[in-house]
């Protein structure tokens, strides 16, 4: 069973949108060495005749909107698949055994992803059976540094059902149009304003934040904290402007990161220093929160006008968590569980 970006599928009764599709082979299995693939080594030690597996995984999109879900399919096998979502809970629940583990690669992409072609990762599968349901967990550990996690269900191949009636034509041609709407951004098209001006007079369903990140024109974390009365400015340092937040350092994080759809570069949070800082990064911003005396400051601004001693400053900060780039990632999924499950974590 094979799918197309822009196919609808329906399972368990309800309707997705395939928006992109990831072909991955296994090199490595029940191994700790990894060897890349020109290596003699690995090519009579380690190659695929002993044992490595292809399995294609298709990013769902539900159609009566939702959290983005993902179907994994291993090539050849017949009667079941997986069915899962993406999830901030970074170690297995109880009761979990691990099931499979090997090196993954990815060899093909279609669609609107993250992932690349020759990206790598150590992948960790662990099962529980639960009244004759097989449960499963994901941790994908990738070789630049993101660490993901899934939790999901096996299902039938034959529940899982591909729609063309009128109502799935509609939905898929929505999905593609807004697709392509964002590759005409990224390829710099000059009609590119037109765009953005009928866009918000015609698409009824998009905020005007989105419609500008849409063509190219994203809301930054600087113009969120103008327009937000939870923060006061109160001068400039180093070439970063700095204000006041009325917020913690940890929700104030999340503001900056909703405010941004969730496309960050990266994020450093140190959890364990007095001031606890998080330094949020987007391709052209760098927000500083930091607490002193009690108090939340916020530094904000674009990159180019960082000055040297601040970036060393902020260079130094040390890393000791991931969980704000793990809800960065959710948010740009869409995935509402993201924030819910972010404020369990905080709280415990």
């Amino acid at each position: 069973m094979n799918f197309k970006c822009y196919d609808v599928v329906e399972i368990q009764g309800k309707r997705y949108v395939v928006t992109e599709v990831i072909s991955y082979q296994e090199f490595i299995i029940e191994k700790t060495v990894n060897y890349t693939l020109n290596d003699e080594m690995y090519n009579n030690e380690l190659g695929t005749h002993k044992g490595a597996k292809n399995w294609t995984e298709y990013g769902l999109m539900p159609v009566d909107g939702g959290d983005k879900k993902w179907l994994t399919i291993v090539n050849g096998e017949k009667d079941y698949c997986t069915f899962s979502e993406t999830i901030l809970r970074s170690t297995p629940p109880k009761g979990y055994k691990l099931y499979d583990k090997g090196l993954q690669r990815v060899m093909s992409v279609e669609g609107e992803s993250k992932a690349r072609s020759g990206d790598k990762a150590d992948y960790k599968e662990y099962r529980t059976i639960k009244n004759d349901k097989t449960y499963v967990f994901f941790i994908e550990d990738w070789h630049g540094g993101l660490t993901d996690q899934a939790q999901g269900e096996r299902i039938r191949l034959s529940d899982v059902h591909r729609r063309r009636d009128q109502a799935a034509q509609t939905a898929s041609k929505k999905i593609r149009n807004a697709a392509r709407r964002k590759e005409w951004t990224r390829l710099g098209l000059s009609w590119g304003i037109i765009l953005f001006f009928l866009g918000y007079l015609f698409v009824g369903d998009m905020t005007w934040h989105e419609l500008r990140d849409e063509v190219g024109f994203p809301y930054t974390m600087e113009e969120r904290i103008k327009d937000s009365y939870y923060y006061e400015p109160q001068g400039t340092k180093d070439g970063l402007m700095v204000y006041t937040s009325k917020q913690d350092p940890n929700a104030t994080a999340i503001d900056l990161i909703d405010a941004v759809y969730g496309k960050v570069y990266t994020i450093k949070q140190d959890t364990k220093s007095p001031e606890r800082w998080i330094v949020i990064y987007t391709t052209k911003e760098v927000s500083v929160i930091s607490v002193v005396n009690g108090t939340t400051y916020v530094e904000v601004g674009e990159l180019k006008n960082l000055s040297d001693s601040e970036n060393t400053r902020i260079a130094t900060i040390r890393n000791d968590s991931e969980i704000l780039l793990r809800y960065a990632y959710m948010v740009e999924l869409k995935n509402k569980q993201g924030r819910k499950t972010l404020s369990n974590i905080i709280k415990d």
